[in-house]
């Protein structure tokens, strides 16, 4: 399971993500831009870093600073979750190595898209163009072909068969074939449990 870092100094705001996101992944949570500092120093680092921008003491652009002089933190992907809409506070988080910009209060369906596209987005940049892999999907990757395993990829990103071969050039209807060929090599029925390999 991917694992969150949360960080907001209003705790209403803090556990409206976290009940959002922990049906997901495994989330923590800081009440300050310091202690989301301190809690990485010690080596406790996340997928992905959601930072609110107005916090008394460190703000978020501070925080974010102070996170890329953090060893191994320097490709987290980090995504302001903020009350703030300007556009001008939007850009100047984007300057500063932020992913992303998302305003409060958040859509449920378009925070887990986003967080779910930076998390897999990182992993692959991270492991060289494919995704942290477990073991079982490991195992899978080897009775596929290339293109069987590329296809398998997209799977596990969300796409569907459509979306699948506007992205490789193939018809639908050929893609369509493939899935099932792919279901059947794995022994699995559905994306569901296909994608259950890949950490959901």
């Amino acid at each position: 399971m991917y694992s969150i870092l949360i960080v907001d100094d209003d705790m209403f705001s803090l556990r409206m993500a976290e009940e959002v996101l922990a049906e997901k992944y495994a989330c923590s949570i800081a009440k300050s831009g310091s202690q989301a500092v301190t809690l990485l120093s010690k080596g406790v680092i996340p997928d992905l870093i959601l930072l609110d921008i107005k916090m008394p003491e460190m703000d978020g652009y501070e925080t974010l600073k102070a996170i890329r002089e953090i060893n191994n933190c320097k490709e987290v992907p980090v995504i302001f979750l903020t009350g703030i809409n300007d556009t001008t506070s939007e850009i100047k988080g984007l300057q500063q190595g932020a992913v992303d910009f998302i305003t409060k209060p958040f859509v449920k369906e378009i925070l887990l898209a986003r967080v779910e596209r930076h998390i897999l987005t990182s992993l692959h940049t991270r492991n060289n163009g494919e995704p942290e892999l477990s073991k079982e999907a490991t195992e899978l990757k080897q009775l596929l072909s290339e293109t069987e395993w590329e296809v398998t990829l997209y799977i596990s990103k969300g796409l569907s068969n459509r979306e699948i071969a506007e992205k490789m050039n193939y018809s639908y209807g050929y893609i369509k074939n493939m899935v099932a060929k792919i279901y059947e090599k794995l022994s699995v029925k559905n994306r569901r449990e296909l994608r259950s390999y890949f950490g959901e």
